[in-house]
C-alpha cells in the first residue's frame, strides 16, 4: 500500500494512504473542528475539499484567525447574508456590498428595512449555518456566465465579466442561487458561525464578523461618522458621474478621454483639501499645530506638502515637521514581542524631546530640530526653526493623533486630520475592493522604486505594518477634526501598469505567491491608463514617481 507524507505548518509530519481526500485529512487531524477550516493550500496551491492527494507535500489549513482565512470567511458570510436577505425581503431585493467599516462590511439594500427584518435575516442565516450547506464551484464559459447574468438583469456582473480576459470563469452555487464571487469561498456554511448584523437606519446594514485581531469574537459595533460620511460623499460623486464600479470606470475610459477621469478625480480631491485649508485659516487664531496621521501608504507626505501650499496661498506661513525625525537612537529602540525592534510603537519616538521642542516653538523660541538619519540610526541637528506671526506648524506621522503626545498644549490649539485612501469603487455589487489592498499596491510600487525592495519583501513585512496600524493608528481616527480621503477613482487603472509586472515576479514557491495572485486577480478587472496626464502634484505621484514634491 503506497503512502504519502503530509507536512503541516508546524513541521509535524503525517503519513496517509495515497489517494486520500483533503476532507478525510481534516477530519483526521486531532483537535481540529473540520467546520472551522475554511480553505487549504497544498504545495502552495489552493485546493478543494474533495481534492485527492497523490503526492507528498506541505499542507496549510486556514481558519478565521488567519489573514487568508478571514478574507474567505468574509466572502462566504456576505454571500450567505445576501441569500438570506433576499429570502426574507423578496426576490426584487437588491443588495450592494459597499465597503469595510469597524470590523465589518457595510451593505446597502434597495428598500426600507427595520430591526424586525434584521432579526429574521439573522435567524435565517443561523439556520443555514446549521444545515452546513456546501458552496459548490461550477466552471463555465465566460459567454454562458454573461448570458445568465443578462437574463437576471445583473448589469454589474455583465460589465465585470465583459472586461475579464479569461475564456472560462468559476461561479459559486449556494442553495438555488448562483453568483460570481472573486476568490475562494469556504467549503460550506457550517464554518460561518460567528457574525452579527447592525442596522444603520435609512442607510444599510453592517455585516460583522471577527477580524484576525479579535480572537474569534464579534466586537460591538462603533459608528465612525467622519469615516462613513467621507466615503458616502465620494459615492455620491461617483453616482453623479455614473462611475460606481470598475465596469463603469472601464466604460468611461473607453468612451471618453481617459485623461478626463484623472482630472475630475484630482479636482474633487483638491477641492476637499482646499476646504480643510480654509477651515484652518478661518480659525487661525486658535489653531497653531496641524497634526496629520493615517495608515501606511495613505499619502501623508504629499498631503502635508499640498496643504502647506494651500495655507501659504491663504496668508499663513506653514512649517513642516515629521514625527519620524524624533525616533530614539536605533540602539534605544524598544523591542516588540518577537524580540525585534518595534519601530511602530509610540515608545520608539522620543516624545519628551518632541513635546518640549513644540512647546518652545509655540512660544516663539528658536529651536534646532532633529533630522533622523535612517542609515546611521541617529538624529542629526542641523535645521533651525522659529515661528513668527502667521506661522503654523504642520506635523505628520503615524502617532500624530495619539492623545499621549503634545499633552502640554491645549486641545483647541491643535487641528487634527486623519488621512486614508477610502476606496468607494467596487469591482461589482458583490465584490468590493479592499482599502488595505489599495494601500498595499501603492507600497509595493513605492518600495521598489525608492528602496529597491522586491515585491516579495514588501509583502513579507506587510503583516507587521498592519499590526502597527491596528494598535497605533485606527484607534485614534475619531480624534480627528476632519477626515481626508486620498483615494482617486482612476488610480487602479494607473497602478496596474506599474504593479502587474512586479507581482508577476513572485513565483509559485514564494510564500507570498497567493497574495500576489489575489492582487493580480483584482487588477485584471480594470483597463490600464497611462500615467502621462497624472499631475505632478497628485498624491499618486508619491508612489509612482515624478512628484513635484520630491
Amino acid at each position: 500500500m503506497e503512502t504519502i507524507i503530509i507536512t503541516l505548518d508546524n513541521g509535524e509530519k503525517k503519513e496517509y494512504v495515497k489517494g486520500i481526500k483533503l476532507k478525510e485529512i481534516i477530519e483526521n487531524l486531532k483537535g481540529k473542528d473540520n467546520q472551522s477550516v475554511l480553505a487549504a493550500k497544498y504545495n502552495n496551491k489552493m485546493i478543494d475539499y474533495e481534492e485527492i492527494l497523490t503526492k507528498s507535500g506541505t499542507l496549510t489549513l486556514y481558519d478565521i484567525n488567519t489573514k487568508e482565512g478571514n478574507k474567505i470567511y468574509e466572502k462566504g458570510l456576505l454571500y450567505l447574508f445576501e441569500v438570506s436577505a433576499v429570502e426574507i425581503l423578496g426576490k426584487n431585493t437588491k443588495i450592494t456590498v459597499r465597503h469595510s467599516i469597524d470590523k465589518g462590511v457595510f451593505c446597502t439594500i434597495n428598500k426600507s428595512i427595520e430591526e424586525e427584518d434584521i432579526i429574521k435575516i439573522k435567524k435565517t442565516m443561523k439556520e443555514k449555518v446549521k444545515e452546513n450547506i456546501p458552496f459548490i464551484k461550477i466552471e463555465t464559459s465566460k459567454t454562458e456566465a454573461i448570458d445568465y447574468f443578462k437574463n437576471i438583469k445583473r448589469d454589474d456582473k455583465v460589465r465585470t465579466l465583459f472586461y475579464n480576459t479569461t475564456n472560462f470563469v468559476t461561479l459559486y452555487k449556494l442553495g438555488n442561487t448562483y453568483n460570481y464571487i472573486i476568490g475562494n469561498l469556504p467549503y460550506s456554511t457550517g464554518s460561518l458561525k460567528y457574525f452579527d448584523l447592525t442596522l444603520i437606519k435609512d442607510r444599510g446594514v453592517v455585516v460583522r464578523f471577527p477580524s484576525i485581531y479579535d480572537n474569534g469574537k464579534v466586537i460591538k459595533y462603533t459608528h465612525h461618522d467622519n469615516y462613513f460620511n467621507s466615503i458616502e460623499e465620494y459615492t455620491l460623486w461617483g453616482n453623479n458621474l455614473k462611475i460606481n464600479n470598475l465596469g463603469e470606470l472601464n466604460e468611461f475610459i473607453t468612451k471618453n478621454n481617459a485623461g478626463d477621469i484623472i482630472q475630475l478625480s484630482e479636482i474633487m480631491q483638491d477641492y476637499k483639501l482646499l476646504s480643510i485649508a480654509e477651515q484652518i485659516v478661518l480659525n487661525k487664531d486658535d489653531y497653531k499645530v496641524i497634526l496629520l496621521s493615517g495608515p501606511s501608504s495613505s499619502g501623508k507626505t504629499t498631503t502635508a506638502m499640498k496643504l502647506s501650499l494651500y495655507l501659504k496661498s491663504l496668508g499663513l506661513n506653514p512649517t513642516h515637521l515629521s514625527l519620524d525625525d524624533y525616533f530614539h537612537e536605533r540602539a534605544e529602540t524598544p523591542l516588540g514581542a518577537n524580540g525585534k525592534p518595534d519601530f511602530e510603537s509610540l515608545k520608539a519616538i522620543d516624545v519628551q524631546l518632541f513635546d518640549s521642542q513644540i512647546s518652545k516653538l509655540l512660544k516663539g523660541i528658536k529651536v534646532t530640530v532633529p533630522t533622523f538619519n535612517f542609515i546611521d540610526g541617529k538624529k542629526e541637528y542641523k535645521r533651525v526653526v522659529q515661528l513668527k506671526e502667521n506661522d503654523i506648524l504642520i506635523i505628520e506621522g503615524l502617532h500624530a493623533l495619539n492623545e499621549e503626545i503634545l499633552t502640554n498644549i491645549p486641545k483647541k490649539k491643535k487641528f487634527k486630520v486623519y488621512i486614508s485612501p477610502l476606496a468607494y469603487l467596487n469591482i461589482d455589487d458583490d465584490n468590493r475592493i479592499g482599502m488595505t489592498d489599495l494601500r498595499l499596491l501603492r507600497r509595493i510600487i513605492r518600495d521598489n522604486r525608492t528602496r529597491g525592495y522586491s515585491p516579495s519583501k514588501t509583502l513579507e513585512t506587510w503583516s507587521d505594518v498592519r499590526d502597527g496600524e491596528e494598535k497605533y493608528v485606527f484607534p485614534y481616527q475619531d480624534n480627528a477634526n476632519v477626515m481626508f480621503n486620498t483615494s482617486l477613482a482612476y488610480e487602479l487603472a494607473v497602478l496596474k501598469t506599474y504593479a502587474e509586472p512586479l507581482l508577476f515576479t513572485i513565483k509559485e514557491d514564494d510564500p507570498n505567491y497567493q497574495t500576489a495572485q489575489r492582487l493580480i486577480e483584482l487588477l485584471k478587472f480594470v483597463l490600464p491608463i497611462s500615467s502621462e496626464t497624472v499631475p505632478k502634484t497628485s498624491i499618486l505621484r508619491e508612489f509612482i514617481g515624478g512628484s513635484y514634491f520630491e
